[in-house]
């Protein structure tokens, strides 16, 4: 199994050094979705009344609202996350390049927010606050041995490689012998070429460092027209890199370091944890009243 995750690693990397995929240096978990896209009902369209309309006094939140709502959750009993900037600074968790706003969803399952929190917003007031537990079934989800996977920390990439001469026709690249580009690796030039195949030569050097389908890299040393590439991941951090198995974008935090290998827990960071909520009904949009 390690021999092939090494090699569908390497096969991720393999043709990177031309447009490769977008590169990020991490990614960062929406609190209460669960998933990173866009959380569906954040648009002006489901957050629309018709003019004159009046919130009964006494409304409660029922399934298919639009609602806002401040929040704050605790995990192991540390705070985790809040949309509450006052709070946050409290407890010394303020991010000054967040933006501190209630957080507005449709209240909907299996449109992003996670069950265990559109659950308990259906029957709050306005300007009401509880608090709740959510376990991990209708949180995040049980952790998943089969989601953890250990690469090799370092690799071996020689200077010289041979691609198909269509690669770059496909491209529309017009290139002949001496021709430089750049690549996600650095610098490129040909140095041979004919009808079938493309010989490139990577411009690496001892201290070069670059991203390759998000995951960060350096020149650690050369020998031989060889360089060996350190995977220059951080302890703890997330990163959205390719699947070893699928080859799509997913989130990978970095569990454990050592001199040979890098575990990689593609399981999200609150699998199986039990969330501590406290929740805000700030407004509401009644279902038969969104346009």
């Amino acid at each position: 199994m390690r021999n092939l995750i090494l090699l569908a690693m390497a096969g991720l990397l393999f043709f990177g050094c031309v447009n490769p995929p977008p590169s990020g240096n991490g990614t960062e978990y929406p609190v209460i979705t669960n998933s990173t896209g866009p959380i569906p009902g954040e648009n002006a369209s489901n957050a629309s009344t018709p003019a004159g309309y009046v919130l009964p006094a006494d409304y409660s939140a029922a399934l298919g609202d639009y609602v806002s709502v401040g929040y704050a959750l605790w995990v192991d009993g540390k705070l985790y996350d809040t949309n509450n900037a006052s709070l946050a600074n409290e407890s010394g968790t303020y991010n000054p390049q967040r933006a501190y706003r209630p957080f507005n969803f449709a209240v909907e399952f299996n449109k992003g927010v996670i069950d265990g929190f559109v659950i308990n917003t259906i029957g709050m007031r306005i300007n009401e606050t509880i608090t709740f537990d959510v376990d991990p079934e209708r949180g995040y989800g049980l952790a998943d041995p089969a989601n953890v996977i250990s690469v090799p920390r370092y690799y071996d990439k020689s200077l010289y490689e041979v691609m198909p001469r269509s690669y770059f026709t496909e491209r529309g690249m017009n290139i002949s012998n001496g021709t430089s580009f750049n690549s996600a690796f650095g610098p490129v030039f040909v140095s041979d070429m004919n009808d079938e195949n493309v010989t490139i030569f990577y411009v690496l050097k001892p201290g070069s460092n670059f991203t390759v389908s998000g995951i960060p890299q350096t020149v650690v040393g050369m020998s031989n027209m060889t360089a060996k590439i350190e995977f220059a991941f951080e302890l703890n951090k997330t990163y959205s890199i390719p699947d070893p198995q699928t080859g799509a974008q997913t989130p990978f935090t970095v569990t454990a370091l050592n001199d040979e290998n890098v575990t990689l827990d593609g399981n999200h960071p609150l699998a199986g944890k039990t969330l501590h909520f406290s929740v805000t009904l700030l407004d509401a949009i009644p279902a038969s009243q969104r346009q």
